[in-house]
């Protein structure tokens, strides 16, 4: 599949607004969206890294940046997210996984500074929509690259990959999950507690 992400990446897309692209096709495992946005990095190897949203027909929301960096199992991969319209939130990727050619971040779970339950990247997607700008900064032994995003013209890119209506229920659908790990934990604590009485 992640091969695939890769050859899909490499058609080129149509443009509209400031920055944001999109694109539709087929492949051989069927119809595919994307929308992305190129950004600043900081790092000068990786000054022009792409975040990507995509999904094939029938197949999961992939969430990703290609061309941060050049990412390796066992470097403590860290990754934050700032949105300009949140500046005291910091969200951190917590599961990820890495193309085979090590150029892309895939993103899969993130922190959720309001509690302890995680948040699925359709939450961070729809905080793409809300905002002007993230800056995400990726970091490991290596080094890191503080990369900023323009949001300008992301709801539109991504009503093309996810439209509304399935991010709602996505949403709902996150928020239910957390819910339930919420009540689960309250409720071992409690009865870890009273075993102690």
């Amino acid at each position: 599949m992640k091969n695939l992400l890769l050859l899909l990446f490499s058609f080129p897309l149509l443009s509209f607004g400031q920055g944001w692209t999109y694109d539709e096709g087929s492949a051989v495992d069927g119809k595919y969206k994307t929308s992305s946005v190129v950004g600043k990095g900081s790092n000068f190897s990786y000054t022009k890294p792409v975040l990507v949203i995509n999904k094939l027909n029938g197949e999961q929301l992939n969430f990703y940046i290609s061309g941060g960096g050049f990412f390796q199992e066992k470097t403590d991969i860290g990754v934050l997210w700032v949105f300009d319209n949140e500046p005291d939130a910091i969200y951190l990727t917590n599961d990820w996984s890495i193309s085979d050619d090590g150029n892309i971040l895939f993103f899969s779970e993130f922190n959720n500074p309001d509690g302890l339950e995680k948040l699925k990247p359709v939450d961070i997607i729809e905080k793409l929509i809300l905002a002007n700008m993230v800056t995400v900064s990726i970091n490991d032994i290596y080094g890191s690259n503080d990369i900023v995003f323009s949001l300008s013209g992301s709801k539109k890119a991504i009503n093309f990959v996810l439209p509304k209506e399935q991010r709602d229920k996505l949403i709902a659908s996150a928020k239910k999950s957390r819910e339930a790990t919420k009540n689960w934990k309250e409720k071992k604590n409690s009865l870890k507690n009273n075993k102690f009485l």
